[in-house]
């Protein structure tokens, strides 16, 4: 005998409230129902009393089909279509408990009341409800309403393509231009004939960073080569969001795409050349050599060899030549130094790295400037360790000043969290969770400097 899934009455609540991390989000799935309805434009009105979103689309027409939600009916629809599982609705819910349809098809008009319990309608004539077609939601004395630069702030990123392809948004009156150039180009092919468009510029003040887009609606930034000066935006409609829409999903498509991308920006934008100093390479080797041990003693070192190209290695010969000896005695010479050394002595090549390296644990070390809107040392999945020189806190740290402790003692708290972060389970943990494994962390490392008598 088999039994249906069935849902309790709090799971509504549940997704309204928890699914989406910020009200913020609630806005952005009614604008993307809105355009998904073909609204060439929306309005937004925001205030204590009432939160309300018009739009001029075509306007809801299936009661049924309206509320339902965990069906992969839009995505079915093939297209830029934004929503797949008729979930983002349910976010209004975060603004208040009774949120108001009131929507116009063409033929007839509806009057839909959606709470966390139920849904209930009326149905009426052409323009009873709504003079024009398309759909108005109002939420009456909304909680969580974001402030207005806040939320414009926000729509102009999300929607920045959109606006700059013809969709108007306004807030409170106001239109929101677009700062994205729309202007794209194919950037590569995946597999399955997936193609990748965007826009990508060199620019001497960017490290490598691109704002990925879905169905040209912007998700989230990648990281993609920090040792290059380029950025812009890429859009890919066969990557598959996150169900809040704050991230991607980690499949075969996503590990393609990153892939490909890195090859091409490897090919288009030189590495840059940079001067660190001594003091810094001396902080750099201790911070490596501390994270080392750590992964070593918490198990979390991927063993053997750390592929970095595409494969194409050269294989080392029973018996080699006294050329091709000399140059084994050169590279294992090389590995002798710490990761953080050799990636700073090394000689650069703007050509696409296509080998294998040793590595005892596979972690790469990158120098950014991202001043003080990111930490001074931070984690990049899968295995980048980011220091960013510009910040206050790292420039305080490299100080030759004794009376201020060990450098490497300034940068504890940030290569304790970054310790921590490695581990795949720390998504997992509450901030409470996370902030224990952070001292213990820390207390390891002043172990292992004899600074704490284990």
């Amino acid at each position: 005998m088999k039994l249906p899934h069935k849902a309790g009455p709090d799971i509504v609540y549940e997704l309204a409230i928890n699914l989406y991390p910020s009200s913020v989000d609630s806005f952005r799935e009614a604008v993307s129902n809105a355009l998904d309805e073909g609204s060439k434009k929306v309005a937004i009105q925001t205030s204590a009393k009432q939160v309300i979103v018009e739009d001029w689309g075509e306007g809801i027409r299936d009661i049924d089909k309206f509320v339902e939600f965990g069906q992969y009916a839009k995505a079915k629809l093939g297209g830029e279509i934004i929503g797949m599982k008729g979930l983002g609705k349910l976010s209004l819910l975060r603004l208040g408990d009774a949120v108001n349809f009131r929507t116009n098809n063409g033929e007839f008009t509806i009057n839909l009341m959606m709470t966390p319990q139920d849904n209930e309608y009326e149905i009426g004539g052409i323009t009873r409800y709504l003079d024009h077609q398309g759909t108005k939601i109002i939420i009456d004395n909304p909680r969580e309403v974001p402030p207005t630069d806040e939320l414009a702030s926000y729509l102009r990123k999300v929607f920045g393509l959109r606006i700059a392809k013809g969709a108007e948004i306004s807030l409170n009156g106001a239109k929101l231009e677009s700062r994205i150039n729309p202007d794209e180009h194919l950037l590569c092919r995946l597999s399955g004939a997936i193609d990748v468009h965007g826009n990508l510029q060199a620019d001497k003040k960017l490290r490598g960073s691109v704002d990925v887009y879905i169905k040209h609606v912007f998700v989230m930034p990648l990281l993609l080569d920090p040792e290059r000066n380029f950025g812009g935006w890429v859009n890919c409609n066969s990557l598959i969001p996150t169900t809040d829409r704050n991230d991607i999903k980690r499949d075969e498509v996503y590990s393609q795409f990153a892939e490909h991308l890195k090859e091409y920006v490897a090919t288009k934008f030189p590495r840059r050349e940079e001067d660190v100093s001594r003091e810094e390479i001396l902080l750099g080797n201790e911070i490596a050599n501390l994270l080392r041990r750590y992964l070593s003693h918490a198990d979390l070192i991927p063993k053997g060899l750390l592929p970095i190209g595409k494969g194409k290695e050269e294989v080392m010969d029973a018996n080699p030549s006294r050329k091709r000896k000399a140059k084994v005695e050169e590279e294992e010479k090389e590995e002798e130094k710490t990761e953080y050394e050799k990636q700073h002595t090394s000689r650069k090549t703007d050509k696409p790295i296509r080998r294998v390296v040793k590595s005892t644990y596979g972690i790469r070390y990158v120098d950014q400037d991202a001043g003080n809107d990111r930490e001074p040392l931070f984690y990049v999945e899968p295995n980048l360790v980011i220091k960013n020189r510009t910040n206050e806190l790292y420039k305080f740290a490299l100080k030759s000043k004794v009376s201020l402790g060990p450098k490497w003692l300034r940068m504890l708290p940030y290569l304790s969290r970054v310790a921590v972060s490695i581990n795949p389970q720390s998504k997992k943990w509450t901030r409470e969770q996370f902030s224990l494994e952070a001292d213990k962390a820390s207390r390891y490392f002043l172990t292992v400097k004899d600074e704490l008598k284990g």
